[in-house]
């Protein structure tokens, strides 16, 4: 986190920011948290990268969260003949074959084109007058009739097939898993050594997170599950996923693709407004700064895209094509903090600075009043800083949920716990000292925050501890001044 904001910056790692110097100044210019997208890697690759990033962090001493979004059942065209696209007409018929080997061309005036699909259950799975869109969403076709494994449309909007562009399904219930044979491959590989976030692709229930979670337990990891928020089915089961999931994305681009983009800003909304009061991060992502993969600077709207997630409480916002391929990777991050930066200091300037969030889901009663209380005692009181004692993370996350104006610590004698927090709003995560009673922790929080520069003698500080060996009961607030 810089010492400025409080929303968070994932970017994606990719050709144009790899390699030690590139991820040093891209974490020196804000990153909180890199994102590896396992469709654009290989094994190798991702194990490359993460220990890149972990060799990176160790060496300036800043915790760096690991997020890896698995690629999901990506539905795609099949290859095409020669690799030429081909210009599809309104009213034209198209053939979509699920048989192996297809390849794709054009055929003659009159004639249907023929093109492979990689879902072999695409006949199974849509129905006559159900929309089927290619490259996300440019090309509408819809189905007349499924004969074997060819499914026969109609083109309804036209435009240049191109060889694998995605397929989207909007109105159609996949009988695919959300975990494909390639993501399981490739979570074993993340998670030996030490990835901190999995973003599961095409969310459409609970019961996919569930499963994510026992492979990841079988793994012997406690890597935390980030929640895709891209398909209708996902958004009609939102409360369940949610209170399976750790987190979740707003994963705009698909999103756009399958409810239409007058829907996004509304469910951008909604989700954010949920995560936050379910005390879990959230992120917003796709196309945040996308004219920044050709140009230097970014338009007007999206400056004012990135803001509003802001203003709206998003936990982080994420970077995309724009450090992994674009022209100017370090420029799109420092434009992204510089954004954060002035939106949160008209947040904050205002008397309605602490934003009162309901504390819902997995806290206990005690442990939110305490801390309710304890964010609006470093307001009233004028303390530089709260300082959270957690062990797993929760209590620094009910802390963030509130969205205090006061800056805050979470202290925790874990790693696991420092990587997982780097995702939360505001929080600025410490490996401390294990301490075994609360006069312990305050001794300690009190070394740390002078030895470091965080605080001087003479200010006051808000402690949240727990009086309890008791793990997930935070029960104890004090305001102290700094001797």
């Amino acid at each position: 986190m810089t010492p400025l904001n409080r929303t968070k910056i994932v970017a994606t790692l990719g050709p144009a920011s790899r390699g030690d110097a590139n991820i040093e100044t891209l974490i020196r210019h804000g990153v909180d948290v890199f994102r590896l997208n396992a469709a654009h890697s290989d094994h190798r690759q991702l194990v490359r990268d993460i220990g890149a990033i972990r060799r990176v962090a160790r060496r300036i001493h800043r915790a760096v969260g690991i997020l890896v979004d698995l690629q999901g059942p990506k539905i795609r065209v099949g290859p095409l003949r020669d690799a030429e696209p081909i210009w599809l007409k309104r009213g034209q018929t198209l053939v979509l074959g699920t048989e192996p080997g297809l390849v794709g061309q054009a055929a003659p005036e009159g004639e249907p084109v023929r093109v492979g699909c990689s879902y072999v259950q695409l006949p199974r799975d849509v129905r006559p007058r159900e929309r089927i869109l290619l490259d996300d969403g440019n090309l509408e076709v819809k189905v007349t009739r499924v004969v074997g494994r060819d499914v026969h449309t109609t083109v309804v909007y036209g435009g240049l097939l191109k060889q694998y562009k995605g397929i989207n399904l909007p109105g159609s219930k996949l009988s695919v898993t959300s975990l494909s044979a390639k993501d399981l491959a490739d979570l074993r590989v993340v998670l030996g050594v030490g990835a901190d976030f999995i973003a599961l692709s095409f969310v459409r229930s609970a019961d996919d997170i569930r499963r994510l979670k026992a492979e990841i337990r079988r793994a012997g990891s406690d890597a935390q599950v980030i929640a895709k928020i891209e398909r209708p089915e996902a958004v009609k089961v939102l409360p369940a996923i949610l209170a399976e999931a750790d987190g979740l994305m707003v994963a705009r681009g698909d999103m756009g693709v399958e409810l239409g983009p007058e829907a996004v800003p509304i469910l951008q909304k909604r989700i954010i407004r949920m995560a936050i009061e379910a005390c879990k991060p959230v992120i917003t992502a796709t196309q945040m700064l996308e004219s920044m993969v050709t140009n230097p600077r970014p338009t007007r709207a999206e400056a004012s895209d990135v803001a509003n997630a802001i203003y709206d409480g998003t936990s982080a916002v994420m970077l995309s094509a724009e450090t992994a391929s674009g022209k100017y990777p370090f420029q799109a991050v420092r434009v992204m903090e510089q954004i954060i930066r002035r939106a949160e200091e008209d947040i904050f300037s205002r008397s309605e600075s602490l934003r009162r969030r309901r504390i819902t889901g997995r806290n206990t009663s005690v442990t939110a009043a305490t801390i309710r209380a304890a964010a609006y005692a470093a307001m009233e009181s004028g303390a530089r800083l709260i300082a959270v004692f957690t062990e797993r993370g929760t209590s620094a996350e009910i802390l963030a949920a509130e969205r205090p104006a006061t800056r805050m610590i979470a202290f925790t004698p874990f790693q696991r716990t420092v990587q997982r927090l780097t995702l939360s709003w505001g929080m600025r995560p410490i490996r401390s000292r294990r301490s075994r009673t609360s006069h312990e922790m305050t001794l300690e929080a009190e070394r740390v925050l002078l030895e470091q520069g965080l605080a001087r003698r003479g200010d006051r500080v808000v402690l949240i501890v727990g009086a309890t060996r008791r793990m997930g009961m935070t029960n104890v607030m004090h305001i102290r001044t700094l001797e």
